[in-house]
């Protein structure tokens, strides 16, 4: 395997890694698991746009990662 390659794939995984990351935190934060959204001090005005935001870019970083992991 050369070089380019295996960081392709290290960088595809991890940037995957977090994606699913931050959609757990945003299902989470949905469902107020394990009282997080007192631990995060989330006011209940701006928890919609912290879960778009959470999802969007959990999407967008899933999406990217695999798109990465697919091209080699």
């Amino acid at each position: 395997m050369s070089a380019k390659r295996i960081a392709s794939v290290i960088v595809g995984v991890t940037q995957a890694a977090i994606g699913m990351l931050a959609l757990v935190l945003t299902f989470t934060l949905y469902y107020n698991l394990l009282n997080i959204q007192t631990a995060l001090d989330v006011s209940a005005e701006l928890l919609p746009l912290s879960l778009l935001i959470l999802s969007i870019f959990g999407l967008f970083s899933i999406i990217s990662g695999l798109f990465l992991l697919h091209e080699h």
